[in-house]
């Protein structure tokens, strides 16, 4: 049986370097545009394309309003709903954006930049 740190690895390892666009992805399970409300896609059309290109969760799980709010989000990747987020808690809100995975925190912060 493996181990809790092997497991971590292999989950790493395929979120790192296994997956490099959603077209990588195991299974389509996850992969729901149609649960996205059309104005979190209006923001999602401004998000650039490698970060879309590698996201795998499952829609949005942020409600529209939550201007002015604190979003932590766990397992941010490369930072696909921190960027939907950061839209909809405006100037006075925050996000902060957690990941064990480097390769996918690499795109998204290097996109905070750009």
């Amino acid at each position: 049986m493996a181990t809790a740190v092997s497991r971590i690895a292999d989950v790493k390892a395929y979120y790192g370097m296994v997956l490099k666009t959603v077209q990588d992805l195991k299974t389509n399970a996850c992969r729901c545009a149609e649960t996205i409300p059309p104005a979190h896609r209006a923001i999602l059309e401004n998000i650039d394309r490698e970060i879309l290109d590698r996201f795998y969760g499952c829609g949005s799980p942020l409600p529209p309003a939550l201007d002015g709010c604190a979003v932590l989000d766990l397992g941010c990747g490369s930072g696909r709903d921190a960027y939907l987020a950061s839209c909809l808690v405006g100037p006075r809100g925050s996000v902060v954006g957690v990941d064990m995975t480097e390769e996918p925190l690499a795109v998204a912060q290097s996109r905070v930049s750009s």
